[in-house]
């Protein structure tokens, strides 16, 4: 069973949890000198319409080479959430040491959360990261970069790095049975 939420920011996801999560989600680029494409949310439920084995579906990979969430973000429907910043060409993700800031309504118990890296420096990097929003009151975490494998020829994810972004997950307030969620 899937539940509406709120409207441009909302994120509609499958009951799951015992709980809903309305938060507000703040994103800091963390890469040096590279820019992120707009950041996806989605429940983790959800990572067979983004993950096939060890490479990515064919919407994802779009979205990893041109930076636009829509045929990604088409395919999960209406469990799909992205967030845009300011910086950069129109609905990239923070410059190197930015931020960007929007709200969600979650019922999921975890989240993934993928973003594109800026194909300046390489042309198929995306960052990722699955979160679990109900594992205690602060959660820290370290969203990962993978290359593809697509201008390798290998159409393979591998893990490149972490440390690539900051993302903070925190409740919008605070009452009995809700935490604040924080994800870096």
């Amino acid at each position: 069973m899937k539940r509406a939420l709120s409207a441009s920011a909302a994120i509609l996801l499958p009951a799951s949890a015992a709980r809903s999560a309305d938060c507000m989600v703040t994103v800091t680029n963390d890469l040096d000198g590279e820019l992120l494409a707009p950041i996806l949310i989605t429940s983790a439920g959800n990572d067979p319409d983004i993950l096939d084995g060890g490479h990515v579906i064919p919407e994802a990979e779009a979205r990893i080479l041109a930076g636009d969430p829509a045929m990604l973000a088409g395919r999960i429907g209406s469990d799909a959430m992205v967030g845009h910043g300011t910086d950069g060409p129109p609905g990239v993700l923070p410059a190197s040491g930015k931020s960007v800031t929007f709200g969600i309504s979650a019922d999921a118990t975890a989240v993934r959360v993928p973003a594109m890296v800026a194909p300046t420096m390489v042309p198929d990097n995306h960052v990722s990261d699955v979160v679990d929003l109900h594992a205690g009151p602060a959660v820290t975490a370290l969203p990962n970069r993978f290359d593809i494998g697509h201008d390798e020829g290998i159409n393979a994810s591998m893990r490149v790095g972490d440390g690539a972004a900051t993302i903070e997950f925190t409740r919008k307030q605070a009452s009995p049975g809700k935490r604040c969620i924080r994800i870096a």
